[in-house]
């Protein structure tokens, strides 16, 4: 962990000659135009969540940390258009816990979940979304495309040992005061890592293709001076699970802050997240999420 954010600490300092100039947008306007994914703004996104589990097969009080890195580097196309795609490099440190002869942790590479006193740290799988959308800094905007997930996690417990896809979509709506919306991920499993050996956790993923889904809704309330109220968390829904182990619904409130650090524009958020439902045997009670997006310069298009 204390490496991720020396290693991005870095980067964003090695970028520091890219970030606009004061007299290029008001930090008003880069907070409210940064709130729409689909915006032609590039910036490296850090985010770092806590998250508290619960559950009947959970003993004593785990927790789950995990660390993600985005590059949000825009395509700006004609009419309007752009292109995206906003990999998503995941560092897990969770729990672990011996169930008979086996293991278990779970969730999605972006959330996972796990249970015990063990801790296992690693890299998560990489996540893929791409695609193509139409761009509106007021009124509708939309996007649609493709999503990956790839098996590139080396820990035997941390990764999903599946190769995945399906589609995504974004749908948003802003104002000057609000911007509103959801990101919908759904993925299938289509072919195993071709790892084998004795590890209960991998043969499993072997056996049944995986099948879930992954909505993030986002709700933005614009401030002056560049404040946000915001709520941004990630619904989740496996097919695959039994029927209690299926939901994970939360709530969630936070804020943020455009500031400059240099001459480079930099958005700080914090956020609680409360989850109302969650699966019976093992899922999150409440994350701290917190986050700071760089933003750089677009080579491709004025911002």
């Amino acid at each position: 962990m204390i490496k991720i954010i020396k290693t991005a600490s870095i980067l964003a300092l090695c970028m520091l000659p890219m970030g606009l100039q004061a007299d290029e947008k008001s930090m008003e306007e880069l907070s409210q135009e940064l709130a729409n994914p689909l915006a032609q703004i590039w910036n490296l996104s850090f985010q770092y969540n806590h998250t508290k589990l619960s559950g009947d097969l959970i003993d004593g009080n785990p927790t789950i940390d995990t660390t993600l890195f985005q590059p949000v580097l825009p395509v700006p196309l004609e009419g309007g258009y752009t292109a995206f795609a906003r990999p998503v490099v995941t560092y897990i440190k969770g729990p672990t816990a011996s169930l008979g002869n086996s293991y278990y942790i779970g969730g999605t590479p972006s959330a996972p979940v796990g249970i015990g006193l063990d801790k296992s740290s690693d890299f998560g799988d990489l996540i893929l979304p791409i695609g193509v959308g139409k761009v509106n800094k007021l009124g509708w905007s939309w996007g649609a495309g493709l999503t990956f997930i790839f098996p590139t996690s080396n820990n035997d417990l941390l990764g999903s040992h599946q190769y995945q896809a399906g589609p995504t979509g974004l749908l948003l709506w802003a104002n000057k005061d609000w911007t509103i919306g959801t990101h919908i991920q759904h993925w299938w499993g289509f072919k195993d890592d071709g790892k084998s050996n004795d590890n209960p956790i991998i043969k499993a993923a072997h056996d049944k293709d995986l099948n879930h889904t992954d909505m993030q809704y986002f709700i933005v309330r614009n401030l002056p001076n560049a404040w946000q109220l915001r709520a941004s968390p990630h619904i989740t829904y496996d097919w695959n699970a039994k029927k209690d182990n299926k939901l994970t619904l939360p709530i969630a409130l936070g804020i943020g802050k455009m500031i400059k650090i240099g001459p480079m524009p930099v958005m700080l958020m914090a956020e609680y997240q409360k989850t109302l439902i969650s699966p019976d045997n093992i899922g999150s009670d409440a994350t701290l999420m917190f986050q700071a997006n760089f933003i750089i310069k677009n080579p491709f298009g004025d911002l």
